[in-house]
């Protein structure tokens, strides 16, 4: 049993139309739109919007302003519990694959060139873009060569579809980002030596063996065989998400999911509870054996 000092904190979690995906081009900017992850008050950004044209398209209502409100969150989790995902609200690996896949299926046998714009007086490629709801990187992409300054009244302007782009699925670069989100659902589960099932309890290799498992990665079961897998990082470059380990018997024995502001989320076996943690205790801080970045 682990020696406990300082604080713990136990909370909860924040818990149609045809499809014309709106992908940009690969080298435009397509895979940074699959490498940033998405979440509720994601300020004002272009991947942001990309993401609002998806989930317009799909039938759900939403504003393509660029900002991650409400109303945006709410359709991210009603697209993620309508395609069986874990229902978090942040847009990530498995969410990410998921709109790659659909915009996949939705460009076979659909018009390569996409639909086409008529130029009216005052049009501007920039005018185009926004009243379309089309990121001008794509536009200008769609329409090479072509500049506000040439457009004439009358000349036809592409406006991309789904099948004018690469609909390829994004590596799955975002993984912490996505096991942060989802461990808080967890709170409060029992702690159960060997356990790796929240209706039955996890342990510390456990619950992190688990939420991975539900995130559709596979990692050892053990503290010792997860501390074997991903990228070393240095502690003062932890990220949410990252894993941290403890030596608490001669080798890695104990495993956390770090959650930011020096805080970790753990099933430990002093409260019987999963909890958040101060890597900054005492004991803790003593014991520190290092971080893991899985992808």
């Amino acid at each position: 049993m682990h020696r406990r000092l300082g604080w713990n904190r136990v909370s909860g979690a924040v818990m149609g139309g045809a499809l014309v995906a709106m992908l940009l081009p690969a080298g435009i900017g397509h895979a940074a739109f699959g490498q940033r992850v998405l979440r509720y008050g994601t300020p004002d950004h272009q991947d942001v919007k990309i993401l609002q044209l998806k989930l317009r398209d799909l039938g759900y209502h939403v504003s393509v302003d660029g900002y991650f409100g409400l109303a945006t969150l709410a359709a991210v989790k009603a697209f993620q519990t309508a395609h069986h995902l874990p229902s978090t609200g942040v847009v990530a690996n498995l969410t990410f694959r998921t709109f790659g896949a659909l915009a996949q299926e939705a460009s076979r046998g659909s018009d390569p060139r996409g639909s086409l714009y008529v130029v009216k007086a005052g049009d501007t490629l920039s005018s185009i873009a926004s009243s379309q709801g089309v990121p001008l990187a794509a536009l200008e992409s769609a329409n090479p060569g072509l500049v506000s300054a040439v457009l004439q009244i009358g000349q036809t302007v592409v406006i991309p579809s789904a099948s004018a782009v690469a609909a390829d699925v994004p590596a799955p670069s975002t993984f912490g980002a996505e096991l942060a989100a989802l461990a808080p659902k967890y709170l409060g589960v029992r702690y159960v030596f060997g356990g790796a099932d929240p209706a039955y309890g996890f342990d510390c290799s456990g619950l992190v063996w688990y939420l991975a498992h539900v995130l559709g990665v596979t990692l050892p079961r053990t503290s010792s065989g997860q501390f074997d897998v991903g990228t070393p990082i240095p502690m003062n470059e932890l990220e949410p998400g990252d894993l941290v380990f403890f030596d608490t018997e001669g080798y890695a024995s104990h495993v956390g999911i770090y959650m930011g502001n020096d805080e970790f989320m753990q099933a430990e076996n002093w409260g019987t509870v999963t909890m958040y943690t101060s890597l900054s205790l005492p004991y803790w801080s003593e014991h520190y054996m290092g971080a893991r970045r899985i992808y």
